[in-house]
């Protein structure tokens, strides 16, 4: 929270911290993990393609139930497996580093946004910042928010998360990214609210 602690003026103290839900890490392992599948399946192909190739122009004429002999020999003329990898079409060898290369880019984007997003409610201020070299940062200040919704489907129910959108007067919308126990969050900014009007009657 380096910027939200380098922003604190006076008396000004962080009332709560917005944090990534764990569903959020389980998504961004989904699309690596998703990468490297779709990268073996299509090296799997392209190899059985490979062989199946070869046992056709071998064997024309080759009776269905010698077709797993006719493979094994064709696998073992080849030098086994890796052989055959070695030897793949350049279009399966592309299209498989292309969707490993995606999933490691999507998983890594996620990641990055985990790193470098700041959501913070502090004693008079809403804030949300992401980013580090190009830097996005939305504030608002507590005693003109208008209204704190919290939109969660069922499974955001049952595992506690959910967005938080927060309308100020007459300055527009702050959408909150997923973020673990929003009804905590809410409260914060309540409370921060109640505050800020207590301290004006002061």
């Amino acid at each position: 929270m380096d910027y939200v602690e380098e922003s604190l003026t006076g008396n000004e103290k962080v009332v709560i911290v917005g944090r990534f839900h764990w569903v959020y890490f389980i998504g961004a392992w989904f699309w690596i993990i998703l990468g490297f599948v779709l990268c073996g399946a299509i090296i799997a192909a392209g190899t059985a393609w490979n062989i199946h190739h070869a046992v056709g122009v071998r064997y024309p004429s080759l009776p269905d139930h010698l077709y797993n002999q006719a493979w094994h020999m064709v696998l073992a003329q080849a030098g086994g497996y890796v052989a055959i990898m070695r030897d793949l079409n350049i279009y399966f060898r592309v299209a498989a580093f292309a969707v490993l290369l995606l999933g490691v880019f999507l998983f890594a984007h996620m990641m990055v946004v985990r790193l470098t997003t700041e959501i913070a409610v502090t004693s008079s201020r809403l804030i949300l910042k992401e980013g580090i070299i190009a830097r996005n940062v939305d504030e608002m200040s507590v005693d003109r928010i208008e209204s704190v919704h919290v939109v969660q489907s069922i499974l955001g129910r049952i595992l506690n998360y959910g967005t938080v959108m927060v309308r100020g007067m007459g300055i527009g919308e702050i959408v909150l990214p997923p973020m673990a126990d929003p009804i905590s969050f809410r409260n914060a900014l309540e409370k921060a609210r109640q505050y800020q009007e207590k301290q004006r009657r002061l």
